[in-house]
């Protein structure tokens, strides 16, 4: 193996030093195996500082300070990605530059500079927003969120992954909402808000699986273990660390799997099994001391490399010889693996076909008991509409009656006026009362608009009571949703939204709607003093019972955050955005909503 390396090396520097700088050689370098040490040979061959300005400049001096920073060398990293910024900002590069600022500002972080950070990253932000760059902005976001979060300052950090995060799913960046997603995990985890911290750390997980990072699936996964063994779930936590060592061994990640042994260790510690926690010590120990003598192998046998291209020279012949057999053989081998994985692909679409089968069919057969949770939520809805209008009217009309009678019985001339401007005003309290109940019944905004303008005049008609505040947020509603969809997330939230202002001591609630191509999720924040779940669950009133008859509706599931005295209760609802069996259960469902 070391000799082919050799050959690829010796093969590699013999072409760059009879050419200068083209896309080709670049491509070259940056696309090989080489190792950073072989990479930084190449680029001093291709006498980079005398070519000729152009964008082909800019790039190659951007992967020589990338290649620096590889091997630690951040002064002269930063001085090229420095010249290769000043580069693309004279060819005016949309995107470039952000992504420059972006890497000058981690070099900072690394070096432990955060307010050179902060500026290096915010400078990425203003040109990004200048550009209409979106990858740029939220790349520059989340920077940010890291940089805050690495100084503790939670509560910041989080508001700048959210925004990042909506950034990026709006240009569907997969790859770096499965970042974003983890993020989110760590800094719930550090808030102590678990169940979100559980919510995002397996979105997390679900990305990294659906781009097919294995290895970020496994990291995910002990950070689950880490943010368990904090909340003293050593049994939960200890089952993480055991998915995360599988996948560390499966991909042969020899340092994360060291890592991970020692969480074990750790776990076992608490849980008092000192016995295992030193077995699983040891075991970490040996690895990461192997793992070090394995770099030490290398950096030894890189020099021996060096050496044996200098003492080798008359042989590059024979050896490009016998690259050009290795490269047949490197062909048929990628062929042989792009077979493997289109036969992967085509078994995986297979068994994915077969679940959405079975899904299907399970989902028309609780259509029935959809229908009859429908029918028994509408007819307490009708029965407490019937309660308002023969509350609310029947006392008006009596009065109304009463003032007609009056007239009828000959009433002097100067009672008169004052009788018809108290039946005008009993008139005008019926149609207020009308008014409300039809917005109860069905808001026409809702209807008309759709769900995000339904509550925001929910929302506005309680604020402009000066009682309570209530932020609204939504992310991903360009398009509306199905119809079943909107009204049982409206009465979710009007339910609940009405269950805190009767019961609850919040000042503040933020509503939340966030949707992307799977699911769409529905979270109720409040700053009211937490109470005993069961006693909400375990209830004779039917509050609860019917949020959950609306979430089924719509093939969702409830969860619910609060602890008894502590300030500050969630609720959160996640549904999948309806499938075409689902829409034909919405058709027989609607009319019963």
């Amino acid at each position: 193996m070391r000799y082919l390396t050799l050959i690829i090396l010796l093969t590699a520097l013999n072409a760059f030093s009879q050419s200068k700088l083209s896309e080709a050689s670049l491509q070259q370098i940056t696309s090989s195996s080489m190792t950073c040490d072989e990479k930084l040979d190449a680029f001093q061959a291709l006498d980079i500082l005398n070519a000729v300005k152009s964008n082909l400049k800019a790039e190659a001096l951007l992967q020589l300070g990338l290649t620096h920073y590889c091997l630690g060398n951040f002064e002269k990293a930063l001085t090229n990605y420095q010249e290769s910024l000043d580069l693309f900002s004279e060819f005016d590069s949309k995107e470039k530059p952000a992504e420059i600022l972006n890497l000058i500002g981690t070099l900072q972080k690394k070096q432990g500079n955060f307010e050179l950070a902060n500026n290096y990253f915010n400078q990425g932000l203003e040109y990004a927003i200048a550009k209409n760059d979106s990858l740029g902005i939220g790349n520059s976001l989340n920077n940010i969120g890291v940089l805050l979060f690495q100084q503790e300052k939670f509560s910041e950090s989080l508001d700048y992954y959210l925004e990042s995060t909506e950034v990026k799913s709006a240009i569907s960046d997969t790859i770096g909402l499965s970042y974003n997603y983890d993020n989110l995990g760590m800094v719930y985890t550090r808030l102590n808000k678990i169940d979100s911290a559980k919510y995002y750390f397996n979105l997390a997980a679900k990305y990294k699986l659906m781009i097919g990072d294995e290895v970020g699936y496994g990291i995910v996964k002990n950070n689950i273990g880490e943010m368990l063994l904090e909340e003293g779930l050593y049994s939960e936590a200890e089952n993480y660390f055991k998915e995360a060592l599988e996948i560390a061994q499966k991909t042969s990640y020899t340092d994360f799997e060291q890592y991970v042994l020692s969480m074990i260790s750790i776990v076992r510690e608490q849980r008092g099994d000192y016995k295992a926690a030193l077995s699983f010590f040891k075991d970490h120990t040996q690895l990461k001391d192997s793992l070090f003598n394995e770099r030490k192998s290398q950096q030894v046998a890189e020099l021996e490399t060096k050496y044996q291209t200098e003492k080798k020279e008359q042989t590059i012949v024979l050896q490009a010889a016998a690259l050009q057999r290795n490269q047949i053989l490197l062909v048929a081998a990628a062929m042989a693996l792009i077979l493997l994985i289109t036969i992967g692909l085509l078994w995986r679409n297979r068994t994915k076909k077969k679940q959405q089968i079975i899904l299907q069919e399970a989902k028309i057969a609780t259509k029935e008991a959809e229908l009859r949770a429908a029918i028994a939520s509408q007819e307490k809805e009708r029965s407490r509409y019937a309660r308002d209008l023969h509350d609310g009217f029947g006392q008006m009309i009596s009065i109304l009656n009463m003032n007609l009678q009056n007239l009828k019985d000959g009433a002097k001339l100067n009672e008169r006026q004052k009788v018809f401007e108290e039946s005008s005003k009993v008139i005008d309290d019926m149609y207020g009362e009308l008014k409300n109940i039809c917005f109860d019944l069905m808001p026409q905004t809702l209807i008309k608009n759709g769900l995000e303008s339904g509550l925001r005049e929910f929302v506005d008609r309680i604020n402009g009571t000066g009682k309570i505040h209530i932020e609204l947020n939504v992310f991903g509603l360009e398009n509306r949703l199905s119809e079943l969809q909107e009204i049982s997330l409206y009465r979710i939230s009007q339910e609940w939204i009405n269950n805190i202002l009767k019961y609850s001591d919040a000042t503040k609630v933020t509503l939340q709607i966030t949707k992307d191509e799977e699911e769409i999720t529905l979270l109720i924040e409040d700053n009211g003093t937490g109470f005993d779940r069961e006693l909400l669950r375990d209830g004779k009133g039917n509050g609860w019972k019917n949020l959950n008859t609306r979430a089924n509706l719509i093939k969702g599931s409830l969860e619910l955050e609060t602890y008894k005295g502590v300030k500050g209760n969630t609720l959160i609802l996640n549904a999948p955005i309806l499938s075409i069996v689902e829409e034909e259960v919405e058709q027989n469902t609607m009319e019963l909503v």
